[in-house]
């Protein structure tokens, strides 16, 4: 999934907690307001599908997925708590931070993929929803294949954080396998201009 919002290029989640801060959950209510035209303190489905469509590249299906996963009271609206977590997992995505977001919020992220609310997350609850944080087909079947420990094809929510843990270790080594393949570039380059020079 890509999010192309104007508006929430400007947000950012905090580092530590992966959370909005007090300003910017101001500007996001507001933002919420606006959306909601009929003064209900919530959005329906017509008006969340012109969000998300907006803001993102999902098609009508899955944005109606995103909405029913959402709508955990099932009242057929979304309330400001449900679109605050949307948002955050919108601007975790366009940061490219998803990981980091499951890892501070795991139990809300398996609650939300627990549709049918057994307690355990299977493959095919990961794969209808996963997109939501750009995880799809093989990336499920390994993240099965690792982290079911089981092997009843489901994640309970120990197997879960388990897998929301190695997430983030393999963000860390990716970043670090980033940031030393700059450095390399930027020695060779501080050693072309040494050269140079000579």
């Amino acid at each position: 999934m890509k999010v192309r919002s104007s508006f929430l290029k400007y947000l950012h989640l905090h580092k530590s907690y992966s959370l909005l801060t007090c300003k910017n959950v101001a500007l996001v209510l507001e933002y919420f307001k606006l959306l909601d035209i009929h003064d209900e303190n919530a959005i329906n489905d017509i008006q969340f599908y012109a969000f998300m469509r907006l803001q993102t590249n999902l098609s009508k299906n899955n944005i109606y997925k995103v909405f029913d996963m959402l709508d955990v009271d099932g009242s057929g609206q979304i309330d400001f708590d449900e679109f605050y977590l949307l948002i955050c997992i919108l601007i975790s995505i366009q940061d490219s931070e998803e990981k980091q977001f499951i890892y501070r919020h795991s139990r809300t992220v398996f609650e939300l993929l627990d549709e049918d609310g057994s307690q355990s997350v299977s493959a095919v609850e990961f794969e209808s929803f996963g997109f939501l944080f750009n995880f799809y087909g093989t990336a499920v079947n390994q993240i099965f294949s690792d982290f079911d420990v089981s092997g009843d094809q489901e994640l309970d929510y120990k197997e879960f954080k388990m897998f929301a843990m190695a997430c983030i270790d393999r963000q860390n080594e990716l970043e670090e396998l980033k940031q030393a393949k700059l450095e390399r570039r930027r020695r060779r380059l501080q050693e072309k201009i040494r050269l140079a020079a000579e």
